[in-house]
């Protein structure tokens, strides 16, 4: 039994030492740490530029969990596929709220009744074989109430295409739009009131000149607008 004293006084004296050198790492950190954001800090007044630190990166999981909206996630994202599919509720007005609004770069808003109307005098479906190729729904952290995605369309124009009193004849023309950003927002009851879109995020894919939306579509087929979006 008496043995074991000395290596017990080791052990201790072992334990001991490395709690100091643990104390001793932790607060060299810390002081390394205020030093670096504080040459950062005086760095970014010098210059001006935005240093990006760990907590200016948004924690989506915590602000997703205090979110008071009541319908959830997927089904959240849900709703917006399904609108999607219906022609974006023009074959299924009960999914867009009354107080309904289309913004888009250049046209809108459009109250619920007049972008039904005039989204669907397009003809769109019929004019251009093909798919705008939807993907990467997702929720905002910042607003539980809005369903986020993007597009990439691929068409072949194989119908006419309305725009107002014109008329685009069928040309076998490929569109190949660029990657445009687009939103859905939520009321309480599930439907949408407000929908956003035709934001392009990258201006040297497709063939439309950057263009998005109609307008993209069109000026790919040889229909310029007179004016830059």
């Amino acid at each position: 039994m008496t043995d074991s004293i000395p290596a017990k006084i080791i052990l201790t004296i072992g334990h001991i030492y490395c709690g100091l050198v643990a104390i001793t790492a932790t607060f060299f950190i810390k002081i390394i740490d205020k030093i670096a954001r504080l040459f950062m800090s005086i760095g970014q007044n010098l210059t001006g530029a935005k240093v990006i630190l760990p907590e200016d990166i948004l924690d989506e999981t915590a602000t997703k969990q205090a979110s008071n909206f009541t319908i959830p996630e997927d089904q959240l994202i849900a709703k917006a596929k399904e609108i999607v599919m219906k022609n974006i509720g023009c074959d299924q007005p009960e999914l867009l709220a009354d107080d309904f609004l289309f913004i888009f770069p250049i046209v809108g808003p459009l109250k619920k009744a007049e972008f039904i109307e005039i989204f669907s005098s397009f003809g769109l479906e019929k004019a251009m074989t093909g798919s705008p190729n939807m993907f990467n729904f997702f929720v905002d952290p910042l607003e539980p109430n809005r369903v986020w995605f993007l597009s990439r369309g691929q068409y072949k124009h194989t119908g006419d295409l309305k725009f107002g009193p014109q008329v685009i004849k069928a040309s076998g023309k490929t569109v190949v739009t660029p990657p445009q950003m687009l939103s859905m927002s939520f009321n309480d009851a599930g439907q949408c009131y407000k929908f956003t879109g035709g934001y392009v995020v990258d201006k040297t894919v497709g063939n439309c000149d950057g263009l998005g939306g109609l307008f993209g579509i069109m000026h790919s087929l040889g229909y310029t607008l007179p004016f830059h979006e």
